[in-house]
């Protein structure tokens, strides 16, 4: 599932997120990707992500969270990239504070595009070269280099 240039897009990144707090972050994140004409109800998504984090926090560990709705509004799969220097608690079962946050959101139709996804999402983020340039990009562009590109060990 190598379509992250479809979806990722450098406005819907935020390198020096400002959140402490994992609501907070969700929140920073929503904010970036509802500047999107296919998110035509805000308060609807933020709730919805909001909600599920409630239901059960999204930290998969190793210092990476992956907060995810499906909401029926939505004309399209919206991917939001956070990096937190500082760390936020996401709830993550190793315990450890969350520097990487990847926010996903998909329309409802779309659940098992959402589930694809989601998995390719969490298996990249689970590359610890990954994680690492991530925490040391400069900027957006750079984000998404690391996601599109292939890794330099190949």
């Amino acid at each position: 599932m190598e379509k992250w240039e479809r979806i990722l897009d450098p406005s819907k990144i935020c390198v020096g997120l400002k959140a402490k707090s994992n609501f907070n972050a969700i929140r920073e994140l929503a904010t970036v990707l509802c500047q999107d004409a296919a998110v035509p109800d805000q308060k609807r998504l933020l709730a919805a992500l909001i909600r599920r984090e409630q239901q059960a926090p999204t930290g998969i560990g190793k210092g990476v969270a992956v907060p995810h709705a499906h909401e029926d509004g939505i004309q399209r799969q919206l991917l939001a990239v956070g990096i937190s220097q500082a760390g936020i608690d996401f709830g993550a079962p190793d315990g450890q504070p969350v520097h990487i946050i990847a926010l996903l959101v998909t329309p409802r139709k779309h659940q098992k595009q959402h589930m694809v996804l989601l998995a390719a999402l969490s298996q990249r983020l689970q590359q610890a070269e990954v994680r690492q340039r991530l925490l040391q990009a400069a900027d957006a562009a750079e984000v998404v280099d690391i996601f599109t590109g292939a890794s330099p060990a190949g």
